[in-house]
């Protein structure tokens, strides 16, 4: 039996929602960062999947939902990248200081756009899933794909006069357009030094050629030589149109918790 807690911390602008697992001999803490908008619920079962095996090996998982989004409290419409940033800060933060635990951070996809230098001083290891740090072409995608599937309501004013904010409508969330200025302006050359291990999983058949722009990011984040590439020959899940569960993936995201854990229990 799991052991696990279901709750809602205090986060700067309201509840957010959390599920915490921890194991009865924890050896190191592992907070998952969901990516943002369709991707939260490509990527949840996974996530799950992911936080029960890390209990299995001694590490505690913690998920929660970014404030205005899943059962967290507020509207998504009243979010922006400053206050996720710091949602997270916070929970790092109170980690830090109830134990010497280790901690890692999981960040699938479009999470790593919500990086700082501030949670990388405050983690021993990041976990990257096909992550993209370029902010701007994550906004043009996201955008592009809500157009052709005819999901996106344009843009309105919250009010009138000089203080009037733009409203966007896409795929079905309603957030203000500044949102999206501040993702598109979020890119890996923000983040001044990856001092600490970096586990990068990318999605690539075996004789398929990395891309210009994933080889840069990936030599941008082993300034340091601290980066670890995991190449992942599996079903892309997230953009499967049904269930479906990546085995490969899971099974070397566990050969690495094993690793980590192993290594935590020396150096105790």
């Amino acid at each position: 039996m799991v052991s696990t807690d279901v709750e809602f911390y205090h986060g700067n602008k309201g509840p957010l929602f959390r599920i915490i697992r921890t194991p009865e001999n924890m050896v190191a803490r592992l907070l998952f960062i969901a990516p943002l908008f369709e991707q939260a619920n490509q990527t949840r079962h996974h996530i799950t999947r992911s936080a029960i095996n890390a209990y299995g090996q001694g590490i505690q998982s913690i998920i929660f939902d970014h404030f205005g989004t899943g059962d967290s409290h507020g509207e998504l419409i009243d979010a922006n990248l400053a206050l996720w940033q710091q949602d997270i800060l916070c929970q790092l933060r109170e980690l830090k200081a109830k134990s010497p635990h280790a901690i890692y951070l999981s960040l699938p996809l479009s999470a790593v756009l919500l990086l700082t230098d501030e949670m990388l001083a405050l983690t021993d290891g990041i976990m990257l899933l096909q992550p993209d740090f370029n902010g701007k072409r994550f906004v043009q995608q996201l955008k592009r794909l809500a157009l052709a599937a005819g999901l996106t309501g344009g843009n309105r004013p919250t009010n009138t006069g000089a203080e009037a904010e733009q409203v966007v409508e896409i795929a079905g969330y309603v957030m203000k357009s500044k949102l999206l200025d501040e993702l598109a302006g979020q890119h890996i050359n923000k983040l001044a030094d990856f001092n600490i291990d970096c586990y990068w999983f990318e999605w690539q058949e075996k004789l398929e050629p990395l891309s210009p722009s994933r080889l840069k990011q990936q030599t941008l984040a082993n300034k340091n030589n601290t980066l670890f590439i995991h190449q992942i020959d599996d079903v892309k899940f997230w953009l499967a149109t049904e269930l479906q569960v990546a085995q490969s993936f899971l099974a070397q995201e566990l050969s690495l918790f094993s690793t980590l854990t192993a290594s935590e229990a020396e150096g105790r």
